[in-house]
């Protein structure tokens, strides 16, 4: 079914507004796939009528759930990311623990909430590393809340029903004392244990609501926010952040950051895992900063904040010792700012402006190969960079973006060539170590790729992890450590 460019947009534009998910221009096929399949199902003859039904039908909250249930990926499993899970169990929870009961008031309160739970994986691990670590937890008020945009999702969690691949990382002994081990068609499955399932309480909830559950003490949100753009992420991180308690703990996903509203929280990295606290000392500020946003103003504030570190920490790669004269540093700022923003007709503008004050300068010709990269006009890009090359040969930014270009069009064995001149220019360059090691991974060159990562980490050491790395699209170190990790958990797991 051929669908214009204009209705891609509108669809895409809806769902966005709907439920926050964001499709970049060349991940438009599976929305395309999702609606395709979900035309016949609601009865609509044609990709218009179908977006009329999103739009104006009695029916259609429903229907954009079932839409929703095709396009969230759904993969998880006992356990991930195993560092968080023993910070949960060793840090986390004994200091929650203590706090309450020396405030001897009464029965004592644990509330967490996992949202974006999936399956049930999450939060089931969760309800066990609750009852192994606190050994009178019937005398406890415990509410573990789990919550997924996706019905489909919640109804497998709640019957508590899972094979083998969920059960992949579950240590021995949680999975001899709280999983009863059964056949369904001939299949081995694992039935989580009745009291464990009763200790969480699933129900839908969409992440663009706008009233969030309050008084948490924990708050698990992993790979749920890299779906949004930059705006619904302000958003919604804010809302978890008044969600939280004074002293709560947020732990998020492998690939995820904090990056705008990092004065908010304050990070912990303990054994592997990284995750957040809140720093109650900025509850007031946090709240205005939630009512900006909220009422549509201070983004741009907020992103030009961002831009500006980046443009800071890209200058130091691009000129080491010297510092791009003021005038272009400021427009570097706003292309960056634009390119956030999705504004990129604006952002091609500022990086004439850039090229036209200092045609030898680099920097506006990497940012326009960015530009043009993240609308999937490669040719463009590879244009632009190539012209960055050709004012300085030596220049690894470039090759690294090339071999970027080159995995987007599945050319691995010259992406990795790429990769690998940027490495020769530069032997920190961490982003390229992390990406020859994805490429490493997909082509299941297991000892290549956990070599890539242990390097993109040992590059990474050198600074700390709230610093923005250069080239990467204003994710700090912090991110790109954990992602390291979460990979090298995988990888591990498949040997």
């Amino acid at each position: 079914m051929e669908f214009s460019e204009e209705l891609k947009i509108k669809l895409k534009n809806i769902v966005n507004q709907r439920c926050g998910l964001y499709f970049r221009d060349y991940d438009l096929k599976d929305l395309e796939k999702a609606v395709s399949l979900r035309m016949p199902i609601a009865k609509t003859d044609s990709a218009i009528s179908y977006y009329n039904l999103l739009l104006f039908s009695d029916r259609k909250e429903d229907e954009i759930r079932e839409l929703l249930n095709l396009l969230t990926v759904n993969h998880t499993y006992f356990f991930r990311n195993e560092p968080q899970f023993n910070a949960l169990k060793e840090h986390i929870l004994p200091e929650i623990i203590n706090r309450k009961l020396g405030q001897g008031l009464g029965k004592p309160v644990l509330r967490i909430w996992s949202a974006g739970c999936s399956t049930g994986e999450e939060p089931y691990t969760i309800a066990m590393i609750v009852a192994e670590t606190i050994p009178d937890f019937k005398e406890w008020d415990i509410q573990i809340l789990a919550t997924d945009a996706s019905t489909k999702a919640l109804d497998e969690a709640v019957k508590g029903i899972y094979g083998l691949n969920s059960m992949r990382l579950t240590p021995e002994v949680y999975r001899d004392k709280y999983f009863k081990v059964t056949k369904i068609n001939n299949t081995e499955k694992f039935k989580i244990d009745d009291g464990i399932r009763q200790m969480v309480k699933f129900g839908y909830f969409n992440l663009m609501d706008q009233e969030y559950p309050r008084d948490y003490d924990v708050i698990f949100c992993r790979n749920v926010v890299i779906y949004f753009e930059t705006e619904t992420t302000i958003k919604v991180m804010q809302k978890i952040y008044e969600s939280l308690n004074d002293q709560g703990y947020l732990l998020i996903g492998y690939s995820e950051s904090l990056q705008f509203i990092a004065d908010k929280f304050k990070m912990h990295d303990w054994q592997e895992a990284i995750y957040y606290r809140k720093d109650k000392i900025q509850k007031e500020d946090a709240f205005v900063a939630l009512k900006q946003v909220s009422e549509g103003l201070g983004l741009e504030e907020i992103i030009e904040q961002l831009s500006r570190v980046e443009v800071e920490a890209c200058s130091d790669g691009f000129k080491r010792d010297q510092r791009s004269p003021r005038k272009i540093q400021e427009v570097l700022v706003e292309i960056v700012k634009c390119m956030h923003l999705k504004k990129y007709a604006q952002a091609i503008a500022y990086v004439n402006e850039a090229v036209a004050l200092d045609k030898q300068n680099i920097e506006p010709y990497y940012l326009a190969a960015e530009i043009f990269m993240n609308q999937s006009k490669f040719s463009e890009a590879k244009h632009w960079l190539f012209a960055a090359v050709k004012i300085n040969p030596l220049f690894p930014a470039a090759h690294y973006l090339l071999g970027c270009i080159d995995i987007e069009e599945g050319k691995f064995d010259q992406a990795k060539e790429s990769l690998k001149k940027a490495l020769y220019l530069d032997k920190d360059f961490s982003l390229a170590h992390f990406y020859l090691g994805n490429i490493y991974k997909k082509q299941d060159s297991v000892d290549s790729a956990i070599r890539e990562y242990r390097n993109t980490l040992k590059g990474l050491s050198k600074n700390k992890l709230e610093d923005i790395i250069a080239h990467s699209g204003g994710f700090n170190v912090a991110t790109l450590v954990s992602a390291c990790r979460d990979n090298l958990e995988r990888l591990k797991l498949s040997v």
